[in-house]
Formats: structure tokens, sequence, C-alpha cells
């Protein structure tokens, strides 16, 4: 999620019992066998998530049953099916959510929901509203240009220096005469930059070094790999009946984008790792050529030293020699 501004709890009016929190529709296990399974309380689970404003001492009875729920509804696989969680992927992703839904319900908290608190990129928004929170967890796009987190689920993006998402179009090219449609679209921008914006930043912060022509391609070369499948994009849709439809031809597309993506970067490191490996041999050259050089220069002086030591030896016996003649 992106903060856009600050949430302060008596601008929504949260107080004791009643927490404030934005709809999520698509919480359907609350109508369901889902509820009845995991609270005792079923008629008070609210289809709520994304942001919560809570009393604090709310907050401290409601914590650990929130985390006990969670747990139970993940372990609960076989109840993970889509048509009890609303869970396209049908993967426990969001038992969490669940979790907060039935904990809530069991203490019977009654929630103000406001709909103008968040919003996902790619809806329509209300006229007027400054909402506060981007949520991004659907695919968005703009004219040729989409973005889906999940594309990017196998690619080192946040660790390899300058890496970035795709750059959404410029605002002044949206001309649409739709105003709905325009402010769709001029939201669903200002959260692809500030994924970027906030990416840069990491980076700067990590000392990464200057951006290299090498860096510069490889990270154009990640934005191609995702533009290129114009045709097989699928716009995501509001309704959850049209984000049925749509999956089987989404992960495709997506598959085929992370293996791409995730084949670009791994050459990022592999071109890293050639060149340190390249800079250890030649330090074991270096390191060879210096033993060798001592090793000879160690030989020459040892042999000056046996003849110095001969030549020695030889005189003394001349000597000697001398003297016993003289003797005799």
């Amino acid at each position: 999620m992106i903060m856009r501004g600050p949430i302060t709890p008596w601008e929504y009016g949260a107080k004791l019992g009643h927490p404030v929190s934005t709809p999520y529709d698509y919480l359907i296990g609350c109508d369901n066998i889902l509820a009845k399974i995991h609270t005792r309380n079923p008629s008070a689970c609210e289809k709520v998530g994304g942001v919560i404003i809570m009393h604090i001492d709310d907050l401290r009875r409601f914590a650990m049953l929130w985390l006990h729920k969670s747990e139970e509804v993940r372990a609960d696989k076989d109840h993970y099916a889509t048509n009890i969680t609303g869970d396209i992927y049908a993967s426990g992703w969001i038992s969490e959510m669940y979790g907060y839904s039935f904990a809530a319900a069991e203490l019977n908290l009654r929630h103000i929901i406001k709909s103008d608190i968040l919003i996902y990129p790619g809806y329509v928004p209300l006229p007027g509203v400054n909402y506060k929170v981007f949520h991004y967890g659907l695919r968005f796009g703009v004219g040729d240009w989409s973005f889906d987190k999940a594309d990017w689920r196998n690619a080192d993006i946040v660790n390899t220096c300058w890496a970035k998402f795709p750059e959404p179009p410029d605002p002044s090219a949206i001309t649409k005469g739709d105003q709905n449609a325009r402010e769709r679209d001029l939201l669903s921008i200002e959260c692809g930059k500030a994924l970027n914006k906030a990416l840069y930043l990491h980076h700067k912060r990590r000392n990464c070094p200057r951006l290299s022509t090498t860096i510069g391609s490889i990270s154009k070369k990640i934005e191609e790999v995702l533009t290129s499948n114009k045709s097989e994009r699928v716009t995501q849709r509001s309704s959850t009946t049209t984000i049925g439809r749509n999956v089987e031809h989404m992960d495709v597309t997506r598959q085929q984008a992370v293996e791409r993506a995730t084949d670009t970067v791994s050459r990022v490191h592999g071109s890293k790792r050639l060149a340190r490996s390249s800079k250890m041999w030649i330090f074991a050259v270096w390191a060879i050529s210096v033993v060798v050089f001592l090793l000879v220069i160690s030989m020459f002086f040892s042999d000056r030293r046996r003849s110095a030591s001969r030549s020695r030896a030889s005189r003394s016996q001349k000597a000697h020699n001398l003297t016993m003649k003289q003797t005799v």
C-alpha cells in the first residue's frame, strides 16, 4: 500500500467498540460456511479490511484473537476454494483478512465503514474524494501500460541497483473526454510513479554506484519485457465475476513476464559474479608472480653464500698447507 496523506482517528470518528475500516466486498466467506465454522457470531462478520482505525483498548483484547483466527483460517485448506473465500488464487493468501473479520465478530465489534479512505488503482474514484491510501493489490493499467505486483514475485528488484518497474505514461498524455476515466487513469499513473520513486530513493540510500550503460540497458530490458505483451495484457476489472473469467489468462501472461524478467535480473547478477571472478584471477596471478620472484632471489643469494663459503674454506686450506711446508 502507499500512503498519500495522514490518517487521524478523530477525522473518521473511530471510538471504543466501533473501529473504522474500508469495504472489502469480495470477502464472501462472511456470508457462507466459512464464517459459521470460524466464529460463534457469524451474523456480526463484516466485509472490511485494508485500513483499520481502532481504539487502543479494543486493540489490546483483539490482537491475539486476530492472530489465532488467522492461523485457524490458514490451516483450513479444505475451504480455500474461490467460491468460498473469494480468493481468486484459492491459496489462503487472505487468511489474515478473514482472521480479522472473524475475530471482530467474536468480540462483537461494529465497524464504521468508510469508502473515502482507500482506493484500488484502476477503480473509478468518487467525485471530490481525496483518498489517503493506494492499495495496488490487483492489475491496473493505462493504455498499453499495466502493472501487477504478482508479475515481479521472483524478480529481485529491491536488491538490484537501479532496477525499477516499467514507467507509466506521462499524465499529459491522458486526453480522455470521460472525466471518470481520466481521474481513474491519473490515479493509476500516480501510483506507478510513486512505486518507482520509492525504488529510486531505496537504491540511493544503499549507495548504489552511478548508473552505468550496462545497468541502464538492463533496466530498459526489464521494462521492455513486460511492455512487449501488449495483446496479452488483461485489464483487471472491479467486478469479481470478470476477475474470475480472466484468472487463467492473467496467470499465463504473468508467468511469461516473470520468467523473462527473472532471466534478465539473473544476468545482472551473473555479470557481477563474472567481474568478481576476473578480479580474483588477476590477484592470484599477481600473488604467484611475487612468490616466484622471491624464490628466484632466495636461490640466487643462497648460491652466492655457498660459493663464498667454499672460497673461504679453500683459502684456509692453502694457508694451512703453506704453514706445514715452512715447518718442515
